[in-house]
């Protein structure tokens, strides 16, 4: 068996002590080198701020046609999404009453034009009559008298005959634009009143109106012209585009929220939308192109022990070389458009510069 030596113990206990002391090492740095920096550079591009807002997509200048007379709907003549033409009849109401009181009030017209006739011949020979001094003047002015009596009862029959006949032609009910038929609300044999729902005709489909809900921390920043862009359930994947048309005042509160709604104006040349669809738009209430930005988050951290004032905008732009304890030096800047994921920077900031936008603190105290 071969003898340890004192030098084979030594140099055992040497290489023993050393990596000891360099197992000590690596952990008191490892301890005490627990930051991490984590850094995006400053580019050029577009800073966009949108508004988020959920809606209903309409017809847009839809014609809600009523009921005009009473009576019981005699047919229908058109269907759903048929194309009509103005002036096409769509359905016809039975109004026997109305015919028959029409009928009357001819006849009545009639007679008093007979009378009234009569009136007036008899009125001119009066006064033929009275220029000749063959009857007194009371009698002339008697058959003045009647002759205007008559001649009032005439025009109150025509006034009549003329509603009445207004009455008879709301029977029919006919289309007043071109368009289509969006919705049918009466059916063959059913009673309909004064007033009754009967069409809904849109001029076209390619043209719609979203109203959407603007909350109102929101408000403020959307306006008329404002860009669009949304989608709905049944093509998820599709993005279609519109502008705000207009931004009603009228407030609207449901459930505690108040909110204002906005009419977007959107094309739909494929016919894709469909009246009553919901949908999910963004409003790009700012939008700035070929500007140098910097991500949001580069605004919000902070490496430093000593809190910022909240009107001061700054950033941590990584140093050349070690000036102190943290390797990233302040710069105060000047910002322009803030939005959804970066800041445009007006000032103090270039092209390519090397920002802190993720900052984690070392903990000395671990174990």
């Amino acid at each position: 068996m071969q003898k340890i030596t004192r030098k084979k113990i030594i140099a055992i206990v040497a290489v023993f002590v050393a990596i000891l002391l360099l197992w000590t090492v690596i952990r008191s740095c490892s301890k005490g080198s627990g930051e991490k920096f984590e850094y995006d550079k400053v580019g050029v591009g577009t800073v966009q701020k949108s508004v988020s807002a959920t809606g209903t997509l309409d017809i847009k200048n839809g014609q809600y046609l009523v009921c005009k007379t009473t009576g019981t709907v005699e047919k229908v003549y058109v269907d759903f999404n048929q194309e009509v033409k103005k002036g096409q009849l769509l359905a016809t109401i039975s109004a026997q009453e109305v015919e028959q009181k029409l009928s009357k009030i001819a006849s009545q017209l009639e007679s008093v034009k007979l009378e009234l006739n009569i009136a007036k011949e008899d009125l001119e020979s009066k006064k033929d009559l009275f220029r000749e001094n063959l009857i007194s003047e009371k009698g002339m002015e008697r058959a003045n008298s009647n002759y205007k009596t008559v001649l009032l009862k005439y025009r109150q029959a025509q006034v009549d005959y003329r509603i009445t006949l207004e009455q008879r032609n709301n029977s029919r009910i006919v289309s007043p634009i071109n368009g289509i038929i969006i919705a049918i609300k009466i059916v063959p044999n059913a009673p309909v009143t004064l007033n009754t729902n009967t069409f809904i005709i849109a001029p076209t489909l390619k043209i719609m109106t979203l109203t959407i809900s603007i909350d109102e921390s929101d408000i403020g920043t959307v306006k008329k012209s404002q860009d669009v862009v949304f989608t709905v359930s049944a093509f998820p994947d599709k993005s279609f585009r519109g502008a705000i048309n207009e931004v009603h005042l009228n407030p609207v509160v449901k459930g505690g929220l108040v909110t204002y709604d906005s009419i977007v104006s959107c094309e739909n040349n494929d016919l894709l939308l469909k009246p009553g669809m919901t949908a999910t738009a963004t409003i790009i209430v700012g939008k700035k192109d070929n500007v140098v930005r910097v991500p949001n988050q580069a605004l919000l951290v902070n490496p430093g022990e000593t809190p910022l004032a909240a009107a001061m905008n700054v950033v941590w732009r990584k140093a050349t070389r070690m000036s102190g304890k943290l390797p990233v030096e302040r710069v105060q800047v000047e910002v322009g458009l803030r939005g959804d994921n970066f800041t445009e920077i007006k000032k103090n900031l270039k092209k390519g510069d090397q920002i802190l936008i993720k900052y984690i603190k070392g903990d000395k105290g671990s174990k």
